[in-house]
């Protein structure tokens, strides 16, 4: 359990937000993993790659060329709208439409910052009207078929990077900024901002390590800490 020292957190309520970053799967959208949720459709299992890229056997980019090969079978051509129609499937979290609005009619800025497929972030944050999105995902050629290859703009395992960078572009001061995940790997978010809410977690790590848990699927219960 990792717990961030106490000048690093700002004082609550906090009525200073100006940007509040969202993760995407288990936020934003209701299913826990949208890479999972593919292979799900797949018939596929990625757990043994999982651990290993846990324990540090390979980097984020070879963590997706296993995801993909799993999917083409190794040499299968599979085109990449069957991976959005897939994805396509996944809902909106309740009341995130609601909520995005609600922060943006008080001029509150805000951010995807996920792991997941960019394929479902950039239907959530168009639905939603999400401000600003960075994700991760797979490269497509010019047939539209998948190459086996992918790209990251947010580690896995440092997602803290991709927020920091984030807040530093927009030039928000961290007292500003809030941040929504739902489990452990969302932590290093909260090392960067001053209102930190774990909604609807998955492990008791993001528990741990938010100012705010939220136990329901409705994200309309963060507004009520943000305003």
């Amino acid at each position: 359990m990792r717990l961030p020292s106490p000048t690093a957190i700002c004082p609550l309520p906090s009525d200073n937000i100006r940007l509040v970053i969202f993760d995407c799967d288990g936020v934003l959208a209701d299913a826990d993993s949208s890479w999972e949720y593919v292979h799900s459709a797949f018939g596929t299992n990625n757990q043994s790659s999982l651990l290993a890229y846990l324990q540090g056997d390979f980097d984020d980019w070879e963590f997706i060329r296993r995801d993909v090969r799993l999917w083409t079978k190794g040499t299968e051509k599979v085109p990449a709208s069957r991976i959005r129609a897939i994805l396509d499937k996944i809902p909106i979290m309740t009341g995130a439409v609601q909520t995005v609005s609600a922060l943006k009619s008080r001029g509150i800025k805000t951010a995807i910052v996920s792991a997941g497929m960019n394929m479902l972030t950039e239907r959530v944050a168009r639905v939603t009207g999400v401000d600003f999105n960075l994700s991760n995902g797979v490269l497509v050629d010019e047939d539209g078929f998948l190459t086996g290859e992918g790209f990251v703009n947010v580690p896995v395992k440092d997602k803290g990077s991709a927020v920091r960078k984030l807040i530093s572009e927009l030039g928000y001061q961290k007292c500003q900024c809030a941040a929504v995940g739902d489990r452990g790997i969302d932590c290093g978010m909260f090392d960067h901002v001053g209102l930190r809410i774990a909604f609807n977690p998955a492990d008791e790590e993001v528990c741990d390590n938010a100012d705010v848990v939220i136990r329901t699927k409705d994200l309309r219960e963060i507004l009520g800490h943000i305003f």
